[in-house]
């Protein structure tokens, strides 16, 4: 049984029918001990897809229909409330930027054993002794003396090593891992994804890590899922993506990396921009931006048809790897 099944979900801004979507008809399963990449430009939906499946979305973004399935049970139909107390136990989430997800006023103590007395039961005593023991874990150094620490007092890969603890509190079965690399130099970034990397394989979780870091896809996944413009581009297993990606996205994206060997060369970008909410043209998202758009591209949506046993994309024309070296993307 898959630990996360999504099924045809939906969001969208605004209420009625002709609510513009920012998520559209996504689905994908994730299972124990695996990890998700979501892979995609600014604009993609890649937040909106975790907040959608945290329950956090806020007026007017609203899901439209779908369902969201943890292990076994589908969140979706019990309501806020439900949805509510799963949230911190089950499911968790570490946030991209940690100064504005943690609470500025309280210490990082206080935060920690919050969770643990509301979704573990814990009393104060065990509550803190957990605490230190959480912090250990994600390597902050004199931890005991942390827990009187505000965030503000704390450096940025601490602040994310904090909010990892946070997210790992009540050992979720889901942990959503939203760029949590984002503001933090080179070196702290590779101590953060080995850490989740061993949290991962030692607790048997599944994670859903987004990022726009191929380099980090590279490291860290099993599957990865490429979105463009609210829907699913590409799908598959990660060999498979950087061996033999198939929709012309996933091999711009895979084209527009740096190479060392470049040189003075000029480095491949994708021309245009992701569409904005409402601005969506009617056939597949991305024919504005493709080189190799059709008529019949504009048409319809394409469906996100099975390429190999690991492997679906939505493309009408799906064709394997071109190296840049060859003259084409």
């Amino acid at each position: 049984m898959s630990m996360l099944k999504v099924e045809n979900l939906t969001t969208v801004v605004g209420s009625g029918v002709s609510a513009p979507s920012v998520l559209e008809d996504v689905s994908f399963t994730l299972d124990a001990g695996e990890v998700l990449c979501v892979v995609g430009e600014s604009g993609s939906g890649k937040s909106m897809l975790a907040l959608t499946i945290m329950g956090l979305l806020g007026f007017p973004v609203r899901r439209a229909s779908g369902r969201i399935i943890l292990d076994g049970d589908d969140i979706t139909a019990g309501g806020a409330s439900a949805w509510r107390q799963r949230r911190g136990r089950d499911l968790s989430m570490i946030f991209q930027e940690p100064m504005t997800s943690l609470n500025p006023i309280m210490r990082v103590g206080e935060q920690i054993g919050e969770v643990l007395r509301m979704r573990k039961g814990m009393g104060a005593d065990t509550a803190r002794r957990r605490a230190i023991e959480l912090l250990e874990r994600v390597e902050i150094p004199a931890a005991s003396s942390r827990l009187a620490a505000f965030p503000h007092e704390l450096s940025g890969g601490m602040r994310q090593r904090v909010m990892i603890a946070v997210a790992l509190a009540a050992e979720p079965k889901l942990l959503i891992a939203d760029e949590p690399t984002t503001a933090l130099d080179v070196t702290i970034q590779a101590q953060i994804l080995d850490l989740l990397r061993d949290i991962q394989a030692e607790s048997g979780m599944a994670l859903m890590l987004i990022t726009h870091d191929l380099g980090v896809v590279a490291e860290m996944a099993h599957k990865v899922m490429v979105l463009y413009a609210g829907r699913v581009a590409e799908m598959a297993d990660v060999e498979t993506v950087f061996d033999a990606p198939s929709h012309p996205y996933t091999q711009a994206l895979l084209a527009s990396i740096p190479s060392l060997d470049s040189g003075g060369d000029r480095l491949v970008t994708i021309p245009g921009s992701v569409p904005g909410v409402g601005l969506m043209p009617k056939g597949c998202r991305f024919a504005p931006r493709c080189p190799h758009v059709k008529d019949d591209c504009r048409s319809g949506p394409p469906p996100l048809a099975m390429l190999g046993p690991a492997q679906r994309v939505a493309c009408l024309r799906p064709f394997g790897y071109v190296r840049r070296e060859e003259g084409r993307v």
